[in-house]
């Protein structure tokens, strides 16, 4: 097995073991890029030479002193919102100043701290208002869309261009592509991780979180950020499911995430239906808030009005829509936000998770007859139902790959919980039955093993 092909956990344990150093590493996952970069899009800022001087640095640091921990040496991508020093924050527009950023956004400097290499800035929806990363290519077939807005992290982990991606989730931004592409994705509760730094959308509903293969490396790096330790209860897991599904949901998924729910119940939990409103009841007031408090966030940063000229047609439309609302609706919204807030935390206080799926099938196709614009912003209200609830409550979700549809498209399901350690436990059972996280995708069979970049490891 190539190096960029393996887990970040199975990556971490023959770093420290010495059978494979920081500097392999990244040869092989640069050269990776090097090859598949040109198809998937994946990248907006690739640094080979900084990546390359940080894990000659790291190697010799490991022989020296030995491992930071489990991201020692690992290659990681950082969403084209988060500041990364040295690299220019464009946040996938031509409004900002393209000037390289001064710091490192304290997100990136706790991974830098962990021994992680930054490789480059991936790909995202202009200003990360959208969710399709329409300029990156979904890996498991190229007619398809990758989701956003975090596109070109998911992407990037998919075809191992990087072992880990960060990612931004204002209405599930990391856990739609996660599964669309097939990797998984922790949306970590508000603020739970730092987010200065980092291009924002609302500040009521912005999160961060890390993108990766297995919720056991998703873990790991949760491990690495915060101190917190890895979960270790995974059994006795009270999972609750939707009384009522919505129709528009594909029945293949819905059996994938029953099963999945009576799975873990198998190891000594339960399922047990709860009662939730309707996802679309959300949508009216979550994205009122949402387009409001990111009009907000774009004045105050000078850039709109002053610079409309500079905007994509969907972001600017998005903008000029909030425009429209006054004071009194936005009030009305959040009013309307807090009665569904009390009544999906009162269901998830009779559980432990809520397992839903992320999207309500498959990724979607990218040539639609639609102009680029109307499609994406009917995407956006299909594909954030189902997550945009645990942005406005403030929770944590770990999303998962819970099977593929008949054309052989992964699909993802989510946890819900109160806490990151929660969901990750809920996680990490499910995937000790399932070996979805283990299939890589079809465009990397086409891919000649990269010059350079072809070191084999123990598996």
């Amino acid at each position: 097995m190539q190096a960029a092909d393996l887990l970040l956990s199975r990556t971490a344990a023959a770093i420290a073991a010495r059978e494979l150093s920081p500097v392999e590493l990244t040869e092989a996952c640069l050269g990776r890029a090097r090859e598949i970069e040109p198809i998937v899009h994946a990248f907006v800022t690739l640094d080979d030479d900084g990546a390359s001087r940080q894990a000659l640095a790291l190697s010799d640091e490991l022989v020296r002193r030995g491992s930071r921990g489990p991201l020692h040496g690992i290659p990681v991508g950082i969403k084209d919102v988060i500041d990364v020093r040295g690299l220019p924050t464009r946040a996938g527009s031509r409004v900002p100043d393209a000037q390289p950023s001064k710091v490192d956004a304290p997100i990136v400097g706790r991974l830098r701290a962990a021994g992680a290499v930054i490789v480059g800035k991936t790909a995202t929806h202009e200003f990360a208002l959208g969710v399709t990363t329409p300029q990156s290519v979904n890996p498991w077939d190229p007619a398809r869309l990758p989701g956003g807005s975090s596109g070109g992290s998911a992407v990037a982990v998919a075809v191992g261009e990087c072992l880990m991606a960060l990612g931004t989730d204002t209405a599930g931004s990391v856990r739609i592509p996660s599964a669309l592409c097939g990797v998984s994705g922790l949306k970590a509760r508000q603020y739970a991780l730092p987010m200065g730094g980092i291009v924002p959308v609302s500040r009521s509903m912005d999160s961060c979180g890390p993108i990766a293969r297995s919720a056991e490396d998703l873990a790991l790096v949760w491990e690495a950020l915060t101190g917190g330790e890895v979960p270790a209860r995974q059994v006795g897991i009270r999972v609750g499911v939707p009384r009522d599904w919505p129709d528009w949901v594909e029945p293949e998924l819905r059996r994938m995430v029953t099963e999945a729910a009576g799975g873990l119940a198998a190891t000594g939990g339960a399922v047990l239906e709860v009662d939730l409103a309707p996802f679309e009841a959300w949508n009216r007031p979550r994205g009122r808030v949402v387009v409001a408090e990111a009009l907000e966030a774009h004045r105050r940063a000078g850039w709109y009005p002053a610079r409309s000229e500079l905007y994509g047609e969907e972001a600017l439309s998005t903008l000029k829509a909030a425009e429209r609302l006054s004071s009194a609706d936005v009030a009305a919204a959040r009013r309307e936000l807090t009665g569904l807030v009390m009544g999906f935390c009162e269901a998830l206080g009779g559980v432990d998770v809520i397992a839903l799926p992320v999207t309500p099938g498959p990724a979607p196709a990218r040539e639609t007859g639609e102009p680029e614009p109307v499609r994406d912003a009917r995407l956006t209200r299909e594909l954030t139902p189902l997550c945009g609830p645990a942005n406005a409550c403030g929770l944590a979700a770990v999303a998962v790959p819970s099977g593929f549809s008949l054309e052989g498209l992964p699909m993802g399901m989510q946890f819900v919980a109160a806490d990151e350690q929660t969901a990750l436990a809920a996680a990490l059972a499910h995937q000790k039955t399932t070996d979805f996280h283990e299939r890589r995708p079809p465009l990397l069979a086409t891919q000649a093993a990269p010059a350079g970049g072809g070191e084999e490891v123990p598996r």
